[in-house]
């Protein structure tokens, strides 16, 4: 099947199903046409089932679409276009923010974006191989540690597109924005990382520092993204009219992704960069420049719904069994535990020194926010199938895809749909907490 045709089923499925949502669901648009491309998918199962259809032709388009490069750039790769959905999302969304509310909390997005990461990644395959363990299933660590790295990511668009509907508090969002920006690439660094080692890969310049190699990566992203969107903003500053603005702004996003493979950088952190650095620009604040940035909010939004109609099809493409859900399920308190953690370390010490006005319930919140999506099943599917997860000869690919895609499914479906009931209560306890204080005042 060519590409055009590919594209054409993709847009008008995503079509199909943003409609049907809108008119009759009224669910937020993501998990709306989430939950159409899973009744698609059980659906062509099921027939498939019964022996009514051949899945073979809807699973060959599944694979067609090449998920994983479009979200994962593989650093050094040489293939313009890798990680190009990841980079005009994270561009959109990053180009629509307001800079000086996140630089209030910078430090706070730089924990959770790297330390965080990796700290998450580190506990929830910690907490994963004592769970095996006690179930009696040695495992290699350095596999878990993998599939840690799959899991660690936040999903900025679940993230973001929820956040906007939900009653949750600015510091919250602002920070929870801030993160979802960066920890994607950052996640995607680590995860290549990790796999060199697990593979004994050579093919890399930094010949086993890995280390430095990651710093290296990340550093790099954002000083390109730094260059490339001073550049950007320059032009965008002098253009008066809003077809001007769209077109530099997206030969900005393609230029990045020609140019980021070529080089040992991240594609979606560089674009994340660019995107904060242009979107301080005056111009995008009067008619013209607003006219600009409504472009990119339905671009944003329309990738939004395609990306997540992809994920409920990626459930085509896995061996469904009741003990792989079952482990699946239990990974989930696991990540949310890890997730806290990390988020608690930094939160503590800037709690000790009056740094901070997160309250604990926030702190609650944004664990929950902490939703899973596309990235972690991009990053599964371009797992090698030489890694091996057990003595029979099985590939951790084949266990770590299906339990991504019922953690990513149950952790936007569940998390997703009760985020603004969490939110309303922070705020019930905030409010309680503001008028006890008031009365001990007065």
């Amino acid at each position: 099947m060519d590409a055009f045709t590919i594209l054409t089923l993709v847009v008008v499925f995503t079509a199909i199903a943003a409609w049907a949502n809108d008119r009759f669901l009224g669910l937020p648009s993501a998990i709306g046409v989430l939950i159409a491309g899973l009744l698609i998918s059980g659906s062509i199962m099921g027939a498939h089932a019964f022996g009514w259809v051949n899945d073979a032709g809807a699973i060959e388009l599944v694979r067609a679409l090449h998920f994983d490069t479009l979200l994962v750039a593989g650093t050094g790769s040489g293939v313009a276009g890798q990680g190009i959905l990841l980079g005009l999302l994270l561009f959109a969304a990053a180009l629509q923010l307001e800079p000086a509310g996140m630089s209030k909390r910078l430090g706070f997005i730089i924990w959770l974006a790297t330390i965080g990461v990796v700290l998450t990644a580190v506990c929830t395959a910690f907490g994963f191989q004592m769970l095996l363990q006690a179930g009696g299933y040695p495992t290699t660590f350095i596999n878990l540690l993998i599939f840690g790295a799959i899991l660690a990511p936040t999903d900025p668009v679940a993230a973001l597109s929820l956040l906007r509907r939900t009653s949750a508090p600015i510091r919250v969002r602002e920070v929870i924005t801030g993160e979802a920006l960066f920890n994607d690439g950052i996640s995607i660094i680590f995860f290549l990382l990790l796999l060199a080692i697990a593979t004994g890969s050579a093919n890399s310049v930094w010949q086993g520092q890995w280390f430095l190699g990651f710093i290296v990566e990340t550093g790099g992203a954002v000083v390109f993204g730094l260059l490339i969107g001073l550049i950007g903003l320059g032009f965008v500053s002098t253009s008066r009219q809003a077809p001007v603005m769209v077109m530099v702004t997206l030969g900005l996003v393609l230029v990045i992704a020609v140019v980021s493979p070529l080089l040992y950088i991240s594609c979606p952190v560089t674009c994340a960069v660019a995107g904060l650095v242009v979107g301080r620009s005056s111009s995008l604040r009067q008619r013209e420049g607003l006219m600009a940035s409504n472009f990119w909010g339905v671009i944003e939004q329309c990738l939004t719904v395609s990306l997540f109609l992809m994920i409920g099809l990626e459930l085509l493409i896995v061996e469904l069994s009741w003990s792989a859900v079952f482990w699946s399920l239990a990974v989930m308190p696991i990540l949310l535990t890890a997730r806290f953690l990390s988020l608690a370390i930094p939160w503590s010490v800037a709690r000790a020194f009056k740094r901070t006005t997160i309250s604990l319930e926030e702190l609650v919140l944004m664990t929950w926010c902490g939703l899973r999506g596309g990235v972690s099943i991009a990053m599964c599917i371009a797992l090698p199938g030489t890694i091996l997860a057990g003595s029979e000869g099985d590939t951790l690919r084949s266990h770590a895809l299906v339990a991504t895609i019922v953690v990513v499914v149950t952790s936007i479906l569940i998390q997703g749909l009760t985020v603004e009931r969490m939110a309303k209560w922070v705020q019930r306890r905030t409010d309680r907490r503001a008028a006890r204080a008031s009365d001990l005042i007065t």
